[in-house]
């Protein structure tokens, strides 16, 4: 796994992205709606938060540094199997109440891993979301959920 960011990455940090993000690959869920360069896209999202966690923790002691990546890793982990499972449900029959579900989950991993509230313009991705998924348009379903994630988390 080759580091994302320009700031040097330590071997501590190094170490602390493999342990905290191969178990988020080696997870079934994450990927079994999407496209092969769906999967790669919200994989690189994913990697890429995760490295930001390692380096800003490798100056700290496991103790330290071991909650903040467990929970950056975990919400990561949530956001990516929620984004599959949204993709799962174009195509199906109108389920609203559990496209709902998920798409709330999505949102409160985000805020969870960003500490920050959700943006106004969050309410509009959705909207193209649910238009896209309205039309069995997977490929914009997808771009519209990765805007999504990616307007919280950059």
């Amino acid at each position: 796994m080759q580091p994302l960011s320009n700031e040097k990455v330590t071997d501590v940090g190094q170490a602390r992205l493999k342990r905290w993000f191969e178990p988020i690959l080696e997870r079934p869920g994450w990927r079994s709606h999407l496209a092969d360069a769906q999967a790669e896209q919200l994989l690189a999202w994913g990697l890429a938060l995760v490295e930001q966690t390692a380096v800003r923790t490798q100056q700290l002691p496991d103790e330290d540094a071991d909650p903040v990546l467990e929970k950056d890793s975990t919400a990561v982990r949530l956001i990516m199997a929620g984004v599959n499972d949204l993709v799962g449900t174009i195509g199906q029959p109108p389920a609203f109440d559990l496209v709902d579900d998920i798409m709330t989950r999505v949102l409160k991993n985000l805020r969870w891993l960003t500490n920050q509230p959700l943006r106004p313009d969050n309410l509009r991705r959705v909207s193209q979301f649910n238009q896209a998924r309205d039309a069995e348009d997977r490929d914009a379903a997808f771009q519209y959920l990765l805007a999504l994630i990616q307007t919280d988390a950059a």
